[in-house]
């Protein structure tokens, strides 16, 4: 299983252990696309999101989620490497009834198989209600040997999750560095375009994206966005290409655009239980303990089933259902009908 780093912690970049990445950055977009916008707008996007990493420092979820919808997380990087925030951004997101995706770091050239392991054995402790993704910015093998890399990994990870992955990547580095294939029609794109005009650049190979990263570097919105201290200033912004009920019903989830006021579901008198609750999220996990904790979880209840809860429990201001004699679901990704 991916581990954090024994010699730096996962805090120092090109660590001679773990070679941990830099904080992305990426070349701004051009003086004719400012001028542009700055006459003619850009349109609004209805689902937005943010993705986090170590770099983002302490955040506060609670204050994110006003701000985006949803949020993709750092699991790890390389071959084997834990991003060290990962468990508390995780936690906090259960917490907040807030859907993540989450991704890893891709060091293409390195074990691909060992890569992938650990990234699906983090997956199955931080199970996403978004999207699995590979993040691709670096290489140290040729475009040829690059290409079969990712195809593999896509392939690996699909077979242990059962879950088709998303690639993130950006034209700067794709073109390039991969050699052009056709494999890619058809699969999912994450694209890194930091522009404020109406679409992104796109990568070759790809025509159509899934999710957007349309600002990071210089952006100076952290604290905006929840990041409470040691973070960095920026913070990377992402857009859904779609509507809140597409999204909804692509994953399973139950958004609603930012600044409506939350739908308030039907009292159910003190003491009294409903005889069923319905699963409101894509994968709910299934814990042996009322706790939001990456070890406890015995399985998943899917969306759209029906569950029959014995006792209404709380802890630490979470409501828990008792489904079984050592088995508890959030009451929070429920609904009654």
């Amino acid at each position: 299983m991916a581990k954090v780093c024994p010699t730096c912690g996962g805090n120092t970049v090109n660590c001679p252990t773990c070679g941990l990445p830099p904080k992305r950055k990426s070349p701004k977009q051009g003086v004719f696309s400012r001028v542009y916008n700055a006459l003619f707008g850009v349109p609004s996007w209805e689902v937005l999101g943010v993705d986090l990493s170590k770099w983002n420092g302490t955040m506060n979820i609670a204050t994110t989620k006003t701000k985006a919808q949803y949020g993709i997380i750092r699991l790890g990087y390389g071959t084997q490497w834990k991003d060290p925030a990962c468990d508390n951004y995780y936690q906090q997101a259960q917490a907040n009834d807030w859907p993540v995706g989450v991704y890893w770091y891709c060091n293409v050239g390195q074990d691909v198989n060992l890569s992938m392991r650990s990234f699906a054995e983090e997956i199955n402790t931080h199970r996403p209600q978004v999207d699995i993704v590979l993040d691709f910015e670096s290489t140290s093998v040729d475009q040829g040997a690059t290409l079969k890399w990712l195809q593999d990994a896509y392939t690996i990870l699909l077979g242990l999750t059962n879950k088709k992955p998303v690639i993130y990547t950006a034209a700067w580095c794709w073109n390039p560095w991969v050699a052009r294939s056709s494999y890619w029609s058809g699969k999912e794109l994450w694209v890194a375009n930091w522009t404020t005009g109406s679409s992104p650049y796109m990568p070759m190979d790809w025509y159509a994206w899934t999710h957007w990263q349309y600002s990071a570097d210089g952006n100076k919105k952290a604290a905006e966005y929840g990041m409470i201290s040691g973070g960095d200033v920026d913070m990377d912004l992402d857009r859904f290409n779609g509507t809140c009920a597409q999204f909804n019903a692509k994953y399973g989830t139950h958004i609603i655009p930012l600044g409506e006021p939350p739908v308030i579901p039907p009292v159910i008198p003190p003491g009294t239980l409903p005889e069923y609750v319905i699963i409101n999220t894509g994968e709910l996990a299934i814990r042996n303990s009322p706790d939001v904790i990456s070890t406890n979880t015995i399985g998943h209840a899917l969306y759209n089933t029906k569950w029959y809860p014995l006792e209404l429990v709380t802890k630490n201001g979470i409501p828990w259902y008792r489904i079984g004699t050592n088995a508890y679901i959030s009451k929070n990704y429920t609904r009654l009908s």
